[in-house]
C-alpha cells in the first residue's frame, strides 16, 4: 500500500478475506486501496463490511493503537472513503 501498489493491495486483501472473512485489516486495506483508485462504490461496499465486522472502528482509534498507524497512505485512503474519524 505504501508504495502506491493499490491493485496489488486489492488482490492481497481479497485473498486474506477468502481465508478469514472477518479479518478487519483486510477490509481496511480494501477500503483505502479502492478509495485511492477512485473506485468509490467498491470502497463504500468494503467500508460497510468493515463496519459490520468492527462497528466501533474509527480512524482515531486505529491511529491510537500504534504500529500500523504510521501508514499515512492507508489513513489518507480511509479518510477519502469517508470512514469516521
Amino acid at each position: 500500500m505504501e508504495l502506491g501498489r493499490f491493485d496489488e493491495a486489492i488482490v492481497a486483501g481479497k485473498k486474506a478475506l477468502r481465508q478469514n472473512s472477518s479479518y478487519s485489516a483486510a477490509y481496511r486495506c480494501l477500503v483505502s486501496a479502492f478509495a485511492h483508485l477512485g473506485r468509490d462504490a467498491e470502497a463504500r461496499e468494503a467500508m460497510a463490511r468493515l463496519l459490520k465486522v468492527d462497528p466501533a472502528f474509527t480512524i482515531t482509534a486505529r491511529i491510537g493503537r500504534g504500529r500500523q498507524s504510521n501508514s499515512k497512505v492507508m489513513t489518507e485512503g480511509l479518510r477519502k472513503a469517508g470512514l469516521p474519524e
